[in-house]
């Protein structure tokens, strides 16, 4: 009643509607989603989150929505059409896998000034050279950071800031004009949806900055096998022997149904 004793409300307004507005005023930090959201289909619909930011006045679509990343991704191809200086860009040595097992190399790490909503961010991006279906990803370092809340059911992202409640709708299919004051970016359609999502680092060694990084090398072990087999004469693409006449292809075991082999004893039958 407070609420309402403060606020316009017109006489025709519907129950869901007075809720949501009590829920909007009051979001002190309380963030909720209603049916009366969920878009027509929406129940039964497999549709991700995609909205639209922009950066540095180009506008960005298809930007993925994904909680199930532990990552922040920016294609090499959507940075190489920004108006960002690459040199800016910190090298990284990490790998990073992809849901399906796909695995790929961090080519570094660069921060992005992207508006959202009515706020600008700094972002922290990883840079890949991958073809994907969205102009980036926002992760969890992403969605954590700011407190925003993705629900792909209702095609919404709700953020509290500063006392107020946002709601950043998804993208609709929408006819941009092209122009030099405000370049549209458009994201590849033909590429499959799922590509490059839920995205985790393989290997995550923390170097401190200017540290040296370490390189992969083999065993002590190996190296001296490697070392002795050499010294003897072993020639690459040549098998082992005194002749160099042994197996160079992996021997393959054959499927052994009968019981004759080790331990066990022959009769005469």
């Amino acid at each position: 009643m407070k609420v309402l004793n403060k606020t316009y409300v017109a006489k025709e307004i519907s129950v869901n509607k007075l809720y949501r507005l009590v829920s909007n005023i009051s979001a002190d930090n309380f963030i909720s989603f209603s049916d009366d959201e969920i878009p027509s289909g929406g129940m039964g619909s497999t549709k991700a989150l995609h909205i639209t930011t922009r950066c540095k006045g180009y506008t960005l679509p298809g930007v993925l929505i994904d909680n199930g990343s532990a990552l922040n991704v920016l294609p090499l191809s959507t940075l190489n059409r920004l108006p960002i200086d690459s040199s800016h860009m910190k090298t990284m040595q990490n790998i990073v896998r992809a849901f399906d097992g796909t695995e790929r190399k961090v080519m570094g790490r660069i921060e992005v000034p992207l508006q959202i909503g009515p706020n600008t961010y700094e972002v922290d991006f990883l840079v890949m050279d991958i073809t994907t279906s969205y102009n980036y990803l926002l992760g969890r370092p992403w969605i954590h950071s700011v407190g925003a809340v993705p629900s792909s059911l209702h095609q919404k992202l709700k953020l509290v800031m500063e006392g107020r409640l946002i709601t950043i709708n998804a993208e609709e299919d929408i006819i941009a004009s092209v122009t030099s004051s405000a370049p549209y970016i458009e994201n590849d359609d033909e590429v499959i949806e799922c590509s490059f999502r839920s995205l985790e680092f393989v290997n995550a060694t923390f170097i401190i900055e200017g540290g040296r990084v370490p390189m992969p090398r083999i065993s002590e072990a190996t190296r001296v096998s490697l070392q002795l087999t050499v010294g003897n004469g072993a020639l690459p693409g040549r098998g082992l022997g005194k002749y160099l006449h042994g197996r160079v292809e992996v021997p393959v075991l054959a499927n052994k149904q009968d019981h004759f082999g080790l331990g066990y004893r022959p009769d005469a039958k």
